[in-house]
């Protein structure tokens, strides 16, 4: 495996999950997440395909899936997946004020 989930990004998935089970129904939480984390092999194969986004810290990037963006950043390591927040949330403020990635 190239990259590698933050336990904030687990959270993350967690919350998006939780949020589309209670709204929606299990199988449609199913497939939200499954359709965010089907694209970390994507990014850990090929990291630079994400945007800069310079506003949240150095070297992190996005990339979106779906309504939802997902933050990373390469590393010696591979790919680290820091966040996925929904694209309609103030992504800065969502990004800093989330625990922070290492």
């Amino acid at each position: 495996m190239r990259y590698r989930v933050s336990e904030h990004a687990e959270r993350d998935l967690d919350e998006i999950f939780v949020y589309w089970a209670t709204r929606v129904n299990l199988e449609a939480a199913d497939r939200v997440v499954e359709r965010i984390t089907e694209r970390f092999w994507l990014l850990g194969e090929h990291p630079g395909v994400g945007k800069l986004a310079r506003d949240m810290a150095p070297g992190v990037r996005c990339f979106p899936a779906g309504k939802y963006l997902i933050y990373y950043r390469k590393t010696s390591r591979g790919t680290d997946i820091l966040h996925v927040f929904h694209g309609a949330r103030d992504q800065v403020r969502a990004f800093k004020a989330a625990p922070k990635s290492g």
